[in-house]
């Protein structure tokens, strides 16, 4: 997914991407393996893993990296 700043923005590109996805989701696991903060910002970084059937019923795998960067919004969220 493409880099996503503000809640609807986020959002809107998850709801395109499953709304798009032609394969079933059998499992999913995104543990994270490091958080760094700073001020009023964190990082959070990890590897995923989806197990996913196609239509045809064959299971793919599919392994990634990926990196969360959060900021504290001013109500404290």
């Amino acid at each position: 997914m493409p880099i996503a700043v503000d809640r609807d923005v986020v959002l809107s590109n998850y709801q395109a991407y499953f709304k798009g996805r032609k394969n079933k989701i059998i499992e999913m696991a995104e543990p994270i393996s490091e958080v760094i903060t700073f001020g009023n910002m964190a990082a959070f970084r990890g590897t995923g893993k989806n197990v996913e059937e196609t239509p045809a019923g064959v299971q793919e795998t599919k392994t990634y990296k990926y990196m969360i960067l959060s900021q504290k919004q001013p109500d404290g969220s």
